[in-house]
């Protein structure tokens, strides 16, 4: 009797013992799992990163802005199987955000046999308010200095569209994309050339700038014709400011009033913001433009 307190002594280290190996060891584990989970979230990034990277980066030197003007190209999926193949090009203004969301719906559009495969054209800024806004139109709300989209479309049709089609497989059918004031912009652009491009795809455009006198200048721009030789989409998300939704109901009743045979819709996306109108407009307007084309 006289060794039990000595035994009840050394099995209570021998517990504590067994207790601190075993924290030890659901630290050791924990820690190697955390790790784990880590190390696969960071390789699972880097996996999409380089999915939705672009095929190629290219730079094109313009002689009208006279600046260098960032591109990324991304290729449809046959492009280097089928060298035979030529392909219609869409042409992304906000390179970097736009044109990897409409790159990667045009896929799966082409996948599913709802339209052809597409070259996918981004064009990066470099001063987005100066290029992105028209001539008529203030660049900002202080009012110093209007817009030079009209610099920036003579680029885009003299320097860009020739370098595209010298360097790449395209077959002459071409879209302009944007977004917001880049939406403002393809709005600009069809009405200043409305035979340029085959479709013009406007995604929550900012026709509200400067008390809608892009509206004014299509009233001027747009008398006289009933029709136009080119596909016009306009999408706005139901959820986006009441300033974004002023200015697209006016450009809409303008152009309801104007183009009678034209084909143009004026879409409202249910439940989207300004920020992801695009990407849930965008199998729409893509799909719908197919369409059109008859594809």
């Amino acid at each position: 009797m006289q060794n039990l307190p000595c035994f009840v002594a050394y099995a209570a280290n021998l517990s504590a013992k067994h207790n601190y190996m075993k924290r030890i060891l659901i630290t050791i584990t924990v820690t190697i799992l955390a790790t784990l989970l880590i190390v696969g979230t960071i390789l699972e990034i880097q996996a999409q990163r380089a999915q939705l990277d672009a095929d190629e980066h290219q730079e094109v030197y313009s002689e009208i802005l006279e600046e260098e003007r960032p591109l990324l190209i991304h290729l449809p999926r046959s492009y280097s199987s089928d060298p035979s193949r030529t392909y219609p090009v869409i042409y992304v203004l906000d390179a970097g955000s736009q044109d990897f969301r409409l790159a990667q719906i045009a896929g799966i559009l082409a996948t599913a046999k709802s339209m052809p495969e597409v070259i996918v054209v981004g064009i990066r800024n470099t001063d987005r308010n100066r290029d992105l806004t028209p001539p008529s139109i203030y660049q900002s709300e202080d009012r110093e200095k209007k817009g030079e989209a009209d610099s920036f479309l003579a680029f885009i049709h003299e320097e860009l569209v020739p370098f595209v089609d010298q360097n790449y497989r395209t077959n002459g059918v071409r879209a302009l994309a944007g977004h917001s004031r880049g939406g403002l912009f393809v709005g600009y652009a069809l009405l200043a050339e409305p035979d340029f491009f085959d479709a013009h795809i406007c995604f929550s455009p900012a026709y509200w700038r400067d008390d809608h006198q892009i509206i004014r200048d299509a009233k001027g721009l747009l008398a006289g014709r009933d029709s136009l030789g080119t596909y016009w989409y306009n999408s706005l998300g139901t959820a986006e400011n009441d300033k974004m939704k002023g200015g697209y109901q006016a450009m809409k009743s303008e152009v309801q009033s104007l183009l009678s045979k034209s084909p143009v819709s004026f879409q409202m996306t249910p439940g989207a913001v300004h920020s992801d109108n695009s990407y849930y407009s965008a199998p729409e307007a893509l799909s719908s433009w197919a369409e059109y084309e008859g594809w």
